[in-house]
């Protein structure tokens, strides 16, 4: 199970990466996310992401860091089924439309937090 945290780690990582260096690459993850319901795939990966990382909080380095951050994408994941998906859409446009430079530091935030979670475990 560790080794599967430290994988997603890494793809959250290298996609924060991919967005901090190239900000087209980070508009077609939004067009993707906008189209359909591929947004609730963001909400089930997210779901999945949070309950691994409180299944294994206590094989953690920080335990208490490994929970925070999996209640965190837990709830994010929840939050997709719960909200109107509209205003999802809604609020995937408005971060599109943003200067690429606030689209690479949301990146760099991503790859940080990737880099968190390879960390703790």
């Amino acid at each position: 199970m560790i080794i599967l945290a430290k994988l997603i780690a890494l793809a959250i990582t290298i996609l924060g990466l991919a967005v901090f260096t190239s900000p087209q690459f980070s508009q077609k993850l939004f067009n993707f996310f906008k189209e359909g319901r591929n947004l609730y795939i963001a909400g089930v990966v997210r779901v999945l992401i949070g309950l691994l990382l409180l299944v294994i909080a206590s094989q953690s380095v920080v335990p208490v860091a490994a929970v925070a951050l999996g209640v965190l994408f837990l709830v994010s994941g929840i939050v997709v089924f719960a909200a109107d998906i509209e205003k999802m859409r809604t609020f995937i446009t408005a971060y599109s439309e943003m200067p690429s430079l606030v689209i690479r530091l949301l990146g760099l935030v991503a790859a940080t937090f990737g880099i968190l979670i390879f960390s703790i475990f």
